[in-house]
């Protein structure tokens, strides 16, 4: 998980050292996990990492009201740990999840237990942890005209646009706009308007998922083939067993031996014989997508939610580096960093950042930005944007930064 470490001071009794070892444990787990397949998360050890750390806040709480004058910075440390386990476990129920997977995370039983902790936490007076920062107005400033430039940037109605009309064009013209932008133009395209409107949103469903070819070979190894084995041990003679499993087997292993190259720029890997379906086929760290028959449904979504996602990820993007954040500059600069490796880039970092992780830590920090995941107060700060000047949008917006941060917000785990 991205994030700053906190060290607290010595003098901590034998159980809080071990609860500190734990937790790095944990931490380097998934940090490992998240580079090694992807991007990967294990619900049972986020939980875990999240238990952990709200344990560690009450053991340090103790110690902080036993000798508070000799344990200041324990203020910080408890409150950066508390928020860390709320963002970890908010970021688990926020997954795009499919609709049949909805409510896994609450179902957990490592979920209760690391609620009820919070629960305790909060009870035992640890909400003045959580306090909102209190912005200067410097960065009030860079926090409204961000969130006004990425609101400008993605308020226009782009679905209503018209499709190229290349019917006029010579047969020769059509041929070779058609191989050169298979993607972009079609013969007899689709009119206007394309998105979704609300109230229309809809259900897919699908027989296959695509995944990064790491997590395909991680999901094959440790869930497909030993529930596969398992079911063959009880019909050793079953035919149709028998041969589904050589065939995973054979895939697995045609994955195993794929190499992938990825280039500087752009990040466009080869891979002998795999058809890549255009720009599509591979993640945003050049990993190649493959297909695995996993039967998934998901909700369309609709025009506004897909331009507010676009706003929080631009405006994770733009705060990245400027000094409003604390945790998503250090992510950032580690990005940028040889450090990071493939995950990183040393000319575009913000490109990198994981937009889910950072609008969660800026949403901890700043409650004003709620307002970008709510429909309704969303589509109040578009119309303010679209009404007036630049400027008269800035210091509106600047002015209920200033407002929501001013309103103490009850801070907790989403229920069921």
């Amino acid at each position: 998980m991205p994030g700053r470490d906190d060290r607290p001071p010595s003098g901590l009794t034998e159980d809080t050292q071990e609860l500190l070892a734990e937790e790095a444990s944990l931490e380097r787990i998934v940090r490992d996990m998240d580079s090694r397949l992807s991007g990967l998360k294990d619900i049972d050890l986020i939980l875990g990492l999240a238990r952990v750390k709200l344990q560690l806040c009450l053991a340090m709480m103790k110690k902080a009201q036993k000798r508070r004058s000799s344990f200041e910075n324990l203020d910080i440390s408890i409150g950066r740990r508390a928020a860390s386990a709320i963002r970890l476990v908010e970021s688990l129920v926020s997954q795009n999840v499919s609709e049949d997977q909805k409510g896994l995370v609450q179902e957990s039983p490592a979920f209760a237990q690391a609620k009820g902790l919070l629960e305790e936490f909060l009870v035992s007076g640890g909400g003045g942890f959580l306090e909102p920062l209190q912005l200067d107005q410097h960065k009030r400033r860079i926090l409204s005209r961000t969130v006004t430039s990425s609101i400008r940037k993605y308020m226009g109605e782009d679905d209503r646009y018209p499709p190229l009309d290349i019917g006029r064009y010579p047969p020769f013209v059509q041929k070779v706009l058609l191989a050169l932008f298979p993607v972009f133009i079609r013969l007899r395209p689709q009119r206007p308007p394309y998105g979704i409107e609300e109230g229309e949103e809809v259900t897919y469903s699908s027989a296959k998922m695509r995944l990064p070819l790491s997590q395909a070979i991680h999901y094959m190894e440790n869930e497909l083939l030993p529930e596969l084995d398992r079911k063959l041990a009880a019909e050793p003679g079953h035919p149709g067993l028998q041969e589904e499993t050589q065939q995973v087997r054979a895939q697995l292993e045609q994955y195993r031996s794929m190499r992938v190259y990825p280039r500087a720029a752009p990040v466009l890997p080869l891979a002998k014989g795999l058809y890549t379906e255009g720009m599509t086929g591979f993640t945003q760290e050049g990993e190649i997508l493959v297909s695995l028959p996993l039967p998934v449904k998901l909700r369309s979504g609709t025009n506004l939610d897909r331009k507010m996602e676009l706003v929080r990820m631009d405006v994770v993007r733009r705060i990245a580096g400027r000094g409003v954040s604390a945790e998503i500059d250090h992510e950032y600069r580690r990005l940028k960093s040889i450090e990071s490796g493939l995950r990183g880039n040393s000319r575009t970092p913000s490109l990198k950042l994981d937009p889910s992780w950072g609008y969660w830590v800026l949403r901890q920090d700043f409650p004003f930005l709620a307002r970008l995941s709510d429909k309704d107060r969303f589509q109040e700060l578009v119309q303010v944007v679209r009404s007036g000047s630049l400027s008269d949008a800035e210091r509106f917006i600047e002015a209920v930064v200033a407002r929501d941060q001013d309103t103490k917000q009850a801070t907790a785990f989403p229920g069921p």
